[in-house]
């Protein structure tokens, strides 16, 4: 479900001159598309009341079949017209759609992306704070992506990120938040947790993902970094910052580094 904001200054603005000015040619044209329309309807009424009336007065074969192939060019120039202008609808909708989702979905199996995240915490650090219970930023990237890219192509490097995200939300609770920062970055925000505790969940990540070219699997270095909330900063953007900002784990410090998973 996308996060919902709180709209304020809600007021009318008062139309400047530029925007009635604008607003000008918009409405002579679709003025002009409407009396088109009648026009041409109008047209159409014209001609088949014509030859229905020469069809009575002289009911040949081939007024009958004039008369009937009018009528169904009418009908199915209408028909497409309406059928454009639904298709139309339909695709303006799901692209408006596409666009609010956009905002907060990332393009990579529709996961929550950087501006998901921040409402995220916008919404977990004043209950962190109420309930002195912290909560743990871990970010995970594939530091050599780019890399991969220019040895092994855009799908391959597509396929290292999707196994990337799968492994991710195997081993994360529901209770827990991820998402995709872009590119090769990845967040797992963990609830009501500690620094030494993230460090139980990264041990069930592997230090490593395995990845098929089709003709033999390569392994794929992981990097971790770990922030936990200090109760303090006040804005999201910081907070994931200093997330970003803090140096990857040593292989060292992580047991799971080099493992497979399970």
């Amino acid at each position: 479900m996308l996060p919902t904001f709180l709209l304020t200054d809600m007021t009318e603005a008062t139309p400047s001159p530029n925007e009635s000015s604008s607003a000008g040619p918009s409405s002579v044209t679709h003025s002009r598309r409407r009396l088109l329309r009648l026009v041409s309807l109008a047209i159409w009424i014209g001609v088949i009341a014509w030859q229905a009336y020469s069809t009575i007065g002289s009911p040949t074969p081939l007024n009958l079949i004039t008369t009937v192939g009018f009528l169904l060019l009418f009908a199915i120039a209408h028909a497409q017209i309406l059928l454009v202008r639904w298709l139309g609808e339909r695709r303006l909708a799901r692209a408006l759609a596409r666009m609010q989702g956009n905002a907060y979905l990332s393009e990579l199996d529709n996961l929550p992306n950087r501006n998901y995240l921040l409402s995220e915490l916008r919404r977990e650090m004043p209950r962190a704070r109420a309930d002195r219970s912290p909560f743990v930023l871990i970010l995970l990237s594939m530091d050599t992506l780019d890399e991969i890219r220019m040895r092994r192509g855009e799908e391959f490097t597509e396929r290292s990120l999707k196994a990337l995200a799968q492994v991710l939300k195997r081993f994360t609770r529901t209770s827990d938040f991820i998402a995709h920062l872009g590119g090769p970055d990845f967040c797992v925000m963990l609830n009501e947790c500690e620094y030494d505790n993230a460090f139980i969940y990264l041990q069930r990540v592997p230090g490593s993902i395995a990845v098929s070219d089709g003709h033999r699997m390569y392994e794929i270095p992981v990097s971790a970094r770990v922030h936990q909330y200090d109760m303090e900063n006040l804005y999201a953007t910081d907070v994931l910052r200093d997330a970003e900002e803090t140096a990857p784990l040593k292989r060292k410090m992580l047991q799971h580094f080099g493992s497979e998973a399970a």
